[in-house]
């Protein structure tokens, strides 16, 4: 058997969060360093953390790269670019405040057997980016914007790298979004990643 817990600084969200879980047997910590300390008597312990405790500005607290401690994320809404953050932090699952307790039981399962569980939300989310394809029309100039949102760029280091404006930028990136059928410039950059367009930007 695994120990639960939860993180959070808000009483207010560990009691919401012990409502997901349905479940009284769980230990609250108001810091992480609590839960580290509890995590070396009750192995695994499974801790269950708000996203809004994660970005912070405490530096401990932006840590959750712990082999003591398996990492779930609680988010009040499904965010591509932050759930790719806080893997590369060190949780281990992500889930949606909406998640049903059933679906939270089988996720802190997951996790405590050293499995990683994402949200259905996730595959809904790739279902709208376009697979790969070598005939889409973009421009010279596109292929380049598309190489440098592949590399996670923001509009002002693509202007930079590409020689054009903010302005001219953004209007690239639309064409870009419209030609590829998708409507963010994730789900662009996914598409990028996908094609082999995260090469070093080369100017034209």
């Amino acid at each position: 058997m695994f120990k639960i817990g939860i993180y959070s600084k808000s009483a207010f969200s560990r009691s919401g969060m012990k409502q997901i879980i349905q479940s009284q047997d769980v230990l609250e910590f108001e810091s992480l360093s609590e839960a580290r300390k509890a995590a070396a008597i009750f192995r695994p312990l499974v801790l269950i953390v708000h996203e809004s405790d994660i970005f912070v500005d405490d530096a401990e607290d932006k840590t959750i790269d712990d082999d003591r401690l398996k990492v779930v994320v609680v988010a009040p809404k499904f965010n591509l670019e932050k759930m790719i953050a806080l893997f590369n932090k060190g949780a281990r699952g992500y889930q949606l405040e909406t998640v049903s307790p059933a679906v939270m039981r089988m996720t802190l399962q997951m996790v405590s057997l050293g499995e990683f569980a994402l949200p259905s939300m996730l595959a809904e989310h790739l279902a709208g980016t376009p697979k790969d394809n070598d005939l889409v029309p973009l421009s010279t100039k596109e292929m380049i914007v598309v190489r440098c949102l592949a590399r996670g760029c923001c509009n002002k280091e693509i202007s930079r790298s590409v020689g054009i404006t903010e302005a001219t930028t953004k209007v690239h990136v639309k064409a870009i979004m419209r030609k590829l059928g998708v409507s963010n410039r994730t789900q662009a950059a996914v598409w990028a990643v996908r094609n082999g367009f995260d090469r070093p930007v080369v100017h034209i």
